[in-house]
């Protein structure tokens, strides 16, 4: 259901609460109708012990916490990749002008394409693809060129090449890695399983008095929904309304092609 990362947050959050609150009250409204046709079933809810319900839902949206937190840090990587990645693009600019003209004529021509090819080709599908070939070959040679084409020039200024080069080369490594490590479908629906069970678990500790269990429902309901939602929305960080933006790779990419027009 990745479609839903594309929605306005307001409209994804409705449905997913709509969801887990329909459920809620479904189940609650069932089992007060299930429990009361026998009086054997009540005497049965009735022995249910409430703080076993309160003790599964606690650790329920505490595993819930812990992925929201997991996924934050995600988040936090991914924009500090995207951070490192252009300052490397940025200075291996700067550095490129530092060299001869003859050693660096093409070099600022080279760093565009690597970043225009990047941003329309690797960027929209590596959170489902990958790494972009395109991309790593232009990677490459600008490895290589960082050492060929500045050959002749002192060599403290060809280290800094080679290690704004390596520092770009990390960098999308990194974004590439926290760009496919979302949450896996067994977690999903792991997560939403215990949901269900935590929700049933409190309309049978409430079936004999129909209007707590609604009332009950309601509120766990919107409180995982409002967990499971703040989640979802952040489980890939380059996809959706709330992703990393690409902004500081296209600054990057308008300094760099600023350096080359300048004489």
């Amino acid at each position: 259901m990745t479609f839903l990362l594309h929605w306005p947050l307001w409209a994804s959050a409705v449905l997913v609460y709509a969801l887990f609150l329909s459920v809620a009250l479904a189940l609650a409204t069932l089992v007060s109708h299930w429990t009361r046709r026998q009086p054997a079933r009540e005497t049965a809810v009735g022995g249910l012990v409430p703080p076993v319900g309160a003790a599964m839902t606690a650790g329920f949206l505490v595993w819930l916490a812990l992925l929201a937190n997991i996924e934050l840090r995600d988040i936090d990587d991914a924009e500090r990749a995207v951070q490192t990645e252009s300052a490397a693009l940025h200075s291996l600019g700067v550095l490129g002008r530092a060299a001869a003209p003859a050693a660096s004529a093409g070099w600022h021509a080279q760093l565009a394409d690597y970043a225009q090819h990047t941003l329309a080709n690797e960027w929209p599908r590596m959170s489902d693809g990958g790494g972009d070939a395109g991309a790593q070959s232009r990677l490459d040679r600008l490895k290589t060129d960082a050492i060929t084409r500045f050959a002749a020039e002192p060599p403290e200024l060809r280290a800094a090449l080679r290690q704004a080069v390596q520092s770009l080369a990390d960098a999308r490594q990194a974004r590439l890695t926290v760009a496919a490590g979302h949450i896996p479908s067994v977690v999903w629906y792991a997560l939403l399983v215990s949901a269900g069970i935590v929700l049933l678990f409190a309309a049978l500790v409430h079936a004999r008095s129909p209007r707590s269990a609604r009332w009950i429902g309601t509120l766990l309901a919107l409180m995982i929904a409002a967990q499971v939602h703040a989640v979802y929305v952040i489980d890939r960080p380059f996809v959706g309304v709330v992703a990393v933006s690409d902004a500081p790779l296209r600054g990057a990419l308008q300094q760099v092609q600023g350096a080359g027009a300048r004489p």
